[in-house]
């Protein structure tokens, strides 16, 4: 087992895990059973000296904590003696270990560097499409108002890390020790290899994932809490409300909420202030629409590589409509 999960259960043992990190731990313990035993029986471990971290450092008292727990709890249970003591004892040096590490830092006086790190932005404007490779060979294509942020040594950092704003979608290069972690406000979404779009304008409601090929961990944290992790399959979307977190989970047909990449247009029962908003990004146009009434009329449509006009005749006809189109912009009453 990589020993970072171990550090990861002992920051999640002392409550000072970081957001990015609480994610991995997550997807690592729900991607086996073997895995979420190993998390039990290390918060065990952790348990046990936490007597020892709390005071001044003394490594003997910290193995004998450990040891003593390992042995009453083999006595009580016949299921915790399956345990593999080694692991304990692997934990218990570690611990000590990092006891250890503050008084070294403070006896030599060293000061903590803080570490600078530059981004790369690449921004797509409105009624364009943009493909980007990453330096990791992943693609990310980019949909109109849309934008993404990542470190310039997005290559060699345990994580590979972007941030959205906008709507892309996302063809991930497979790393086993390496996961994808997409950033969208409140949520992320973290892969190891896979393909999924996510839908998440500043201007919406909702944040949509969307899941092609693969299997994603989607989390999201509000208020300071987490939300349990969810796990999506191919052809799975999961919907969340960015204000309470309320999630929507349901089967699609993925590659309608990617065709966008073709110029296609799909509206599956959308109000028509969301329709107008999607064809304002698309064809780089100012849309308004006279009365409320109109705004909230929810159609379902497919538009394949169509003109304005094309699009605006089918709405019309749908939401009982008439509109204007003068220069960039159409007026819907």
């Amino acid at each position: 087992m990589d020993e970072r999960y171990y550090k990861l259960i002992e920051d999640y043992s002392k409550k000072t895990i970081g957001s990015e990190d609480l994610t991995d731990l997550l997807i690592w313990v729900g991607s086996s059973q073997q895995n979420q035993q190993i998390f039990r029986e290390s918060l065990q471990a952790f348990e046990a000296a936490d007597y020892s971290l709390k005071k001044p450092v003394n490594q003997q008292k910290s193995w004998l904590a450990i040891q003593q727990h390992i042995e009453n709890s083999a006595e009580q249970s016949p299921i915790i003696k399956r345990i593999n003591y080694r692991k304990y004892f692997t934990i218990a040096a570690a611990i000590m270990v990092i006891c250890l590490l503050p008084v070294l830092y403070f006896n030599n006086f060293h000061p903590k560097k803080t570490e600078v790190i530059a981004y790369n932005e690449i921004y797509n404007p409105r009624g364009q499409k943009r493909l980007v490779t990453m330096p990791d060979g992943s693609n990310i294509y980019l949909n109109g108002d849309s934008k993404i942020r990542y470190a310039l040594n997005f290559n060699t950092t345990s994580k590979r890390t972007v941030y959205l704003d906008g709507e892309a979608f996302f063809d991930v290069q497979h790393r086993t020790k390496q996961p994808f972690i997409v950033h969208t406000g409140k949520v992320s979404t973290t892969v190891l290899g896979t393909s999924f779009n996510i839908n998440a304008y500043p201007s919406l409601k909702d944040i949509t994932i969307t899941v092609q090929t693969g299997k994603v961990g989607v989390l999201f944290k509000n208020k300071g809490k987490t939300a349990p992790v969810q796990f999506l399959l191919p052809n799975e979307q999961l919907t969340i409300n960015k204000n309470n977190g309320q999630t929507t989970k349901k089967l699609v047909n993925a590659i309608d909420f990617d065709s966008w990449r073709e110029y296609k247009i799909f509206f599956y029962d959308k109000s028509l202030s969301e329709i107008a908003e999607v064809i304002a990004r698309e064809y780089d146009l100012n849309i308004e629409i006279k009365t409320e009434a109109l705004k909230g009329v929810k159609l379902t449509a497919k538009f394949d590589k169509c003109s304005v006009k094309q699009i605006m005749d089918v709405i019309a006809k749908l939401s009982d409509s008439k509109y204007t189109i003068y220069e960039n912009k159409v007026i819907i009453y």
